[in-house]
């Protein structure tokens, strides 16, 4: 019996890293999976690897419209959305002083806009089934400020900020809502800062983290896995860190 039998879950950002080892884990779990994402080609490929239970759609995570569209087709598909992961999120490497406006709003708007619109996409649902839990990934940037990373720390502080009051709302609906708060991961957006950051400074980095590894993308997805199903059915608001330690000391 998988700790998810019967249920349905919405994952955005599920083409790779974080959000596929989700949806890899949602589905072994028991639980049917829509999977979206921008990266069509890689998003079809693991919606067909999990087989008859799972589906990928095409979804901008800032479009009201899209979110529409694949809260509808959760319905069509599968008769109900159980939880929802809101793991879409991108990361920019720029001290303040030379982040322009467009690169600051360009993470708001995918990483806290999308969040917001994701919650209230599947509040109907949700509120109606009188059950349902919410996932928001945020971050240790969500946690505490980190040198060069403005525009991604200010939206994952929101997103934070947005668990709570969500759950605060939605609870007497059967509601559950929680961020996680990954530390250094090892996904192919983690790789990508690598390229920015430089090998030297990612090795400083490590040091700060006293179990001495990256993170796996699966570390993340049990922590999320946990709050999707009903083990965790008395946590709401709350705060999941996956860090090894990294923000321990703060």
């Amino acid at each position: 019996m998988g700790r998810l039998d019967g249920k349905v879950a919405l994952i955005t950002g599920a083409a790779r890293g974080q959000g596929a080892a989700e949806a890899r884990l949602f589905a072994a779990e028991g639980a049917s999976v829509v999977l979206t994402d921008l990266r069509d080609k890689e998003g079809q490929v693991v919606a067909a690897e999990l087989g008859d239970r799972a589906i990928y759609r095409h979804h901008d995570v800032t479009s009201e419209a899209d979110w529409s569209s694949v809260v509808a087709d959760t319905i069509e598909a599968f008769g109900r959305v159980d939880a929802l992961v809101n793991n879409a999120g991108i990361f920019l490497v720029k001290a303040m002083a030379e982040t322009s406006l467009d690169e600051y709003l360009q993470v708001v708007t995918i990483n806290q806009v999308g969040t917001f619109l994701g919650m209230q996409a599947v509040v109907p649902v949700m509120t109606a089934q009188r059950s349902g839990s919410i996932i928001n990934i945020s971050s240790v940037a969500g946690l505490r400020g980190g040198m060069g990373t403005i525009a991604y720390t200010a939206s994952k502080f929101a997103v934070r900020g947005m668990t709570k009051v969500a759950a605060v709302e939605l609870a007497a609906f059967g509601v559950r809502v929680n961020s996680v708060h990954p530390g250094l991961i090892d996904t192919p957006m983690m790789k990508e800062a690598l390229e920015v950051l430089g090998a030297q400074l990612m090795d400083g980095l490590l040091k700060t983290v006293p179990n001495g590894r990256f993170a796996e993308a699966d570390d993340v997805a049990k922590i999320v896995l946990y709050l999707a199903s009903d083990d965790s059915e008395y946590s709401t608001g709350s705060e999941f860190v996956v860090d090894g330690g990294m923000t321990a000391g703060l």
